[in-house]
């Protein structure tokens, strides 16, 4: 069974967050791209652009930008339709999609708390229309942070190209055998209902093979750099809140 391993990083009060992580130790934002690569790779295949390497995730957009500027004969109203998360202040936009129990609109909410966004659904951007009917290109600020950078207009909080993690426990795209770390070390999703059950130690999962067991055994990870700023740490809205977080209108 081969597992999606995912990187958790933790702030003294934020608790558990998951983003994926690869079988060596690499820089943390080069570690939340696996998160994207999880979540919306078929939307790169879709684009037909080469998927960005680990160490292009300082701008997790790039890509998509990059496919709206191809040439009119490549941007199509036709294709499969899918949900655009879009921060208003600037037009910065990632796909975005439901995943169990959460809905796009939270989805969207959670990677980018510190900003207003709006779900826009189509093709591809140029033609996404929102639920009320507006249409993507006639927002305001529609592809705004291709000719600057709005001061203020952050997803995070702390930048204007990085988005927040989410907290592991609360992270609906995790399954069964996926990996994350954890104050202590390596560990493995195993599906439980009880939260203090979901993860047990990479050694005594059952559901690995005893090479891979020990093969995580013997990772190194790599130390978080004392003197960088903390990760913003998002949540996913509880059902009771879930109202309060559809932010596509």
């Amino acid at each position: 069974m081969r597992a999606r391993l995912r990187k958790a990083l933790f702030g003294l009060s934020a608790g558990v967050l998951a983003t994926t992580i690869t079988a060596f130790a690499v820089p943390d934002t080069a570690a939340a791209q696996g998160l994207f690569e999880t979540l919306f790779g078929g939307l790169r295949r879709a684009i037909e652009r080469p998927a960005m390497s680990r160490s292009s995730y300082s701008d997790p957009y790039n890509s998509y930008a990059r496919a709206a500027d191809s040439p009119p004969a490549q941007r199509e109203a036709s294709g499969p339709s899918r949900g655009f998360c879009v921060r208003t202040c600037d037009g910065r936009y990632f796909p975005v999609q439901a995943a169990g129990n959460v809905s796009a609109a939270e989805m969207c909410h959670a990677f980018c708390p510190a900003a207003e966004t709006k779900i826009y659904s189509g093709s591809n951007i140029d033609y996404a229309t929102a639920r009320d009917g507006s249409r993507y290109a006639d927002l305001d600020n529609a592809f705004l942070y291709r000719q600057k950078m709005v001061q203020g207009c952050t997803c995070n909080g702390r930048d204007a190209y990085g988005l927040a993690h989410i907290k592991a426990a609360e992270d609906p795209t995790l399954k069964p055998g996926d990996v994350v770390v954890n104050r202590t070390g390596l560990v493995a999703y195993t599906g439980g209902k009880n939260k203090s059950a979901d993860f047990t130690p990479v050694q005594s999962y059952s559901g690995f093979s005893k090479s891979y067991r020990e093969m995580l055994s013997s990772l190194k990870l790599m130390q978080p750099n004392p003197g960088a700023p903390p990760d913003v740490v998002s949540s996913i809205p509880s059902a009771s809140n879930s109202r309060s977080a559809q932010l596509g209108r």
